[in-house]
């Protein structure tokens, strides 16, 4: 009886992780992981590393029509400050995230942990997380012995005016859930039990205003009314005063 030959494994590459529905990344897949990418669905693959695709990620992404963005090849420039990577790489790889015309996409480097990181990084600050949110995010990626100061202070310092956003229906709808994320959105109608409260509270200011109005006119009837009977009052007195002098003279 001939043995059966056991089914190869599916192999995830390294530092994999959902960034956002979507978005994924991870390092650079080696041959034998490169299958795990079919389940992904993937529409953009982009690089951030100088170093040329292995061939059976080259394969893939032409049999399956998957877009290969080599922004490390295309953009990659050595660095001669602390900058960890070109503003250009970080610009034109958020702006692919970004634009749900690219999604799925997956982005990679040799590790998974540094270019990936420091443009990850980079995201959540634009999403409006605080440094520190950022920093335990790419730490949780590089371990207690992988991070790179630079990295980190890039993130730090990543300046969101340099990201141009792409029209607001390509944005993913992950975006508009971000803290930060809603600057120059129009207001959309609150849930219908808060809208119906803020009703209700217009409704009520809106009596209480009736109220009052009813309520001050009252007043000024009233004195209208107190006005009038003590300018009575007055001339009766006065008519009175009159009649008394006039029967005094009378008499005298």
């Amino acid at each position: 009886m001939a043995s059966k030959t056991p089914a190869s494994l599916i192999q995830v590459p390294e530092c994999f992780a959902i960034v956002e529905p979507g978005v994924y990344r991870c390092a650079s897949p080696t041959s034998s992981q490169v299958p795990f990418l079919q389940s992904l669905g993937l529409r953009t693959i982009i690089s951030l590393t100088p170093e040329h695709p292995a061939r059976q990620l080259v394969l893939f992404v032409r049999a399956s029509g998957v877009e290969f963005v080599h922004l490390g090849s295309a953009l990659f420039q050595p660095q001669n400050d602390w900058r960890p990577l070109n503003d250009e790489i970080v610009k034109s790889a958020l702006e692919m995230i970004l634009d749900v015309r690219s999604h799925p996409v997956l982005v990679i480097d040799p590790l998974g942990i540094h270019q990936t990181g420091v443009v990850f990084g980079c995201l959540r600050m634009l999403q409006g997380w605080n440094f520190a949110s950022a920093l335990s995010e790419y730490r949780a990626h590089s371990g207690p012995t992988k991070h790179r100061y630079c990295d980190e202070t890039y993130i730090e310092f990543f300046d969101p005016d340099l990201i141009n956003l792409p029209p607001n229906h390509d944005l993913p709808a992950w975006w508009y859930e971000a803290d930060g994320a809603d600057d120059g959105w129009v207001e959309v109608d609150p849930p219908p039990k808060e809208k119906k409260k803020k009703d209700k509270d217009k409704g009520k200011e809106g009596k209480e205003g009736e109220e009052e109005k009813v309520k001050e006119a009252k007043e000024e009837t009233f004195d209208t009314a107190k006005s009038s009977r003590a300018l009575e009052g007055n001339g009766d007195a006065h008519a009175n005063g009159a009649h008394r002098h006039g029967a005094d003279g009378g008499v005298g």
